[in-house]
């Protein structure tokens, strides 16, 4: 299966009302979009699509876990993620431009493909400081030795 297969939504012939799809996103994913900084991960994509006539509005939640690298000590970790997103799908002939909550499909299409949706709504989700959660001792989860070194570089 192709990876824009993978994460798109036939949309044509589903009678109004609502739909729930679900998705996994892992590694072949996190590979395609290596500008994350994501080595790897899990994060389950359910998404509730409600079918009108003229538009489709969706519903997005992203959770599960990726795998980053800490920005104090560069040691891997796995991160959780939670996110909800919102996307209205409008259908013209002619060539609009969308914003982060809106797209516009040919009214011929008849799938959606989410794949870059979903990069951006992992992308936005993971935090500008990546750091080790804290140990349940209310001690850093960072590796030892790199705080060591790191401490002794500390100018006081």
């Amino acid at each position: 299966m192709k990876s824009e297969d993978r994460y798109g939504i036939q949309f044509k012939g589903l009678k109004e009302g609502i739909h729930d799809f679900e998705f996994i996103i892992g590694k072949p994913f996190f590979d395609e979009f290596s500008r994350l900084e994501v080595a790897d991960g899990k994060v389950m994509a359910h998404v509730s699509l409600n079918r009108k006539i003229s538009f489709l509005d969706l519903d997005i939640r992203l959770t599960g876990s990726i795998r980053v690298n800490c920005d104090r000590c560069l040691e891997p970790f796995d991160m959780e993620t939670d996110y909800t997103g919102h996307l209205v799908v409008r259908f013209s002939d002619k060539d609009e431009e969308g914003d982060d909550e809106l797209i516009f499909l040919h009214p011929e299409d008849h799938t959606l493909d989410l794949k870059h949706y979903l990069y951006e709504c992992i992308s936005v989700s993971i935090p500008y400081r990546k750091v080790h959660p804290d140990l349940p001792g209310g001690e850093p989860g960072c590796d030892p030795e790199m705080l060591k070194k790191l401490n002794e570089l500390i100018i006081s």
